[in-house]
């Protein structure tokens, strides 16, 4: 009986020791996660339209800090299941079109319960940052309003709960998502070809590639970037990129590359961030240096420009430009060499065999050598007499 009691005090002791450590114990400190937004090659030609990692688990009351990896353009949008806003909208003045400023510019935080939008509004560059607490469990999606297909998951468990994984598993996933979308894009940007028909009035029509992508990977480039027609030849650029728009702007190289977004301020509130070079601008048809512009080209849309004379054409994506994104059309009078074609027959054909050599040097060449030797037998038989 006194051991029974000696074990039952024993077990309350401890059970009384536990509870009052549990009852001390702090709660844990809510956590912030580092979520990166983007990437890039180092030229700036290869995209990954990608939050990094595509899906977070974190528990309630913690923060996700959204990080800029890329020089480039991304928001964070939370939808709350609502429609997204479209993009772009008419700007009331002359017909332009603007950004929407309920995706330009920030709406709703600094926390998310899945009941409201909230937005970054748009990350212009690399660093630039945004952060949201969680405070209800719950799986929320996301996106970047300014890349169809860029999205992603939040997933918030009750607090207290056990992580998944670390932030150093978060950053090598991030990491190797990464790595995977800029893979995929230089697969795009090798598979993508020039291509050609000739057409029954001796003119050629090409069809140039207005970057290209897939599964969230992006090329922002003209392929070719150069290209040489002949005078009436047409070009018809087309975008196979499910995630960007583009613009095919012609323009005099000598003065400034057209701006796509110009700030016009309010008298109240943020500035309209108006798309003056939105819209067709010009004729089909190239001839001067003039501006000729497509309009944006949205994933599938194409554009076609003649080209009647000869000259050089330098155009540009005016949404890409800071990223590098220019072509070239060289335009050769009709009858012309094709670029790469054979050296006149007039200059020395280094590149071809000895059978090329002209004759008069190769019977001269012999006649030489025959009286050379002819002057060296006689000078040996004067040395014999």
């Amino acid at each position: 009986m006194r051991s029974f009691v000696v074990r039952f005090l024993g077990g309350l002791l401890l059970t009384l020791a536990l509870s009052s450590a549990a009852l001390a114990r702090p709660a844990q400190a809510a956590t912030t996660w580092q979520v990166l937004t983007g990437g890039e090659s180092a030229d700036h030609a290869l995209k990954a339209q990608a939050f990094l990692p595509s899906t977070i688990t974190i528990n309630q009351g913690d923060t996700i800090k959204w990080t800029m990896n890329a020089d480039f353009v991304h928001t964070v949008t939370f939808l709350a299941g609502g429609p997204p806003p479209p993009e772009p909208i008419p700007s009331g003045e002359d017909g332009l079109l603007m950004l929407n400023p309920q995706n330009a510019f920030p709406v709703g935080g600094p926390t998310y319960d899945g009941t409201s939008f909230v937005g970054s509004g748009i990350l212009d560059h690399k660093g630039a940052n945004f952060s949201l607490t969680f405070p209800k469990a719950g799986t929320y999606s996301y996106r970047c309003m300014l890349h169809p297909g860029m999205a992603a998951t939040v997933v918030v468990q009750p607090a207290g709960s056990a992580s998944p994984m670390t932030q150093a598993q978060v950053d090598a996933q991030a990491n190797a998502e990464l790595y995977a979308k800029v893979s995929q894009a230089e697969q795009d940007l090798e598979g993508a070809q020039l291509t050609s028909k000739a057409n029954p009035n001796g003119t050629t029509s090409y069809t140039v590639v207005t970057g290209v992508g897939s599964n969230q990977a992006t090329v922002l480039r003209f392929l070719p970037v150069d290209l040489t027609v002949k005078a009436g030849d047409s070009v018809t650029w087309l975008g196979t990129d499910p995630h960007e728009i583009h613009t095919v702007t012609f323009y005099d190289p000598a003065g400034k590359v057209p701006e796509f977004v110009v700030p016009q301020p309010q008298p109240n509130g943020p500035p309209k961030l108006v798309l003056p070079h939105a819209a067709p601008e010009g004729d089909k048809q190239v001839d001067s240096q003039e501006l000729y512009n497509s309009g944006i080209l949205g994933p599938g849309q194409s554009y076609t420009f003649t080209f009647p004379k000869p000259g050089v054409y330098t155009y540009v994506c005016v949404i890409h430009a800071a990223q590098g994104m220019f072509g070239k059309v060289t335009v050769q009078a009709v009858g012309a060499a094709p670029s790469g074609a054979p050296r006149p027959a007039g200059l020395p054909r280094t590149s071809e065999g000895a059978q090329s050599a002209p004759l008069v040097p190769l019977v001269v060449g012999a006649f030489l050598l025959v009286l050379l030797g002819a002057l060296i037998l006689r000078r040996r038989a004067a040395q014999i007499r």
